[in-house]
């Protein structure tokens, strides 16, 4: 336990009225109005949004490239790598 100093690391992107009990490392994102705690259950998804495993969102503390959200239906929490959601934006501004 003790006095875990929250940083956020180069690069992310924290929506309004989101919060952060953990750490975060660099090029993270984390969805409007989403709040993730040390003890958050977090979904970690892969590729294919299957559910690789779920965890306390302490675990995933420091790391980088990974997109914190909401599932609309579900109500989880989601982590995914946000290399995808990188690849998607690019893909999707190419025609601006």
């Amino acid at each position: 336990g003790g006095n875990i100093i929250i940083s956020v690391g180069e690069e992310c992107l924290i929506g309004a009225n989101a919060g952060l009990g953990i750490p975060l490392g660099d090029r993270c994102t984390v969805e409007a109005g989403l709040f993730v705690t040390a003890g958050t259950k977090v979904a970690v998804l892969d590729d294919q949004r299957n559910t690789i495993e779920t965890i306390a969102a302490r675990y995933l503390a420091g790391r980088s490239d990974l997109l914190f959200r909401r599932n609309s239906q579900s109500g989880s929490v989601e982590c995914l790598t946000n290399k995808t959601a990188i690849e998607l934006n690019e893909s999707l501004h190419a025609n601006n």
